[in-house]
């Protein structure tokens, strides 16, 4: 059984390389990541080979299939769609207090802002999490 850092080194490289969207020479994940050798990144490299998820090119390493679904691509920068929901959610509470403090909605309207600040605060703890699974942060 892999060790969590062998597991974590892979998931870091894999990440790497899906944020870069073009093939990376090993030494440049190596200087870019910190790893102590480049023999160390090219043992995970050929793990995510074996795995169908990363493949070598003449340019050097590129990913080959994306598995993770809860993020979206924009511009370079992995976003998880809980992101989406995070400037949904706080846009509507910014919204209703505009409107609250304007006078222009009824007392049920307290409640409904209740609502979406515990579910914008939700949507935020869930978007850090995912920020720090990934060590994007």
């Amino acid at each position: 059984m892999e060790s969590i850092n062998n597991n974590e080194t892979r998931k870091r490289i894999y990440y790497y390389l899906l944020k870069q969207g073009k093939p990376i020479g090993l030494k440049k994940i190596q200087r870019d990541l910190g790893i102590s050798s480049p023999s160390l990144v090219h043992y995970h490299l050929k793990k995510l080979e074996e795995q169908g998820l990363v493949k070598e090119t003449q340019e050097g390493y590129i990913i080959n299939k994306v598995i993770i679904s809860e993020f979206v691509k924009v511009a370079n920068h992995l976003i998880p769609i809980s992101g989406f929901w995070s400037s949904f959610f706080l846009t509507s509470l910014a919204l209703e207090i505009i409107l609250l403090l304007s006078g222009k909605i009824i007392d049920s309207a307290v409640f409904g802002s209740i609502i979406i600040g515990i579910s914008s605060a939700l949507s935020i703890k869930e978007l850090i999490r995912k920020y720090k699974e990934t060590k994007l942060w």
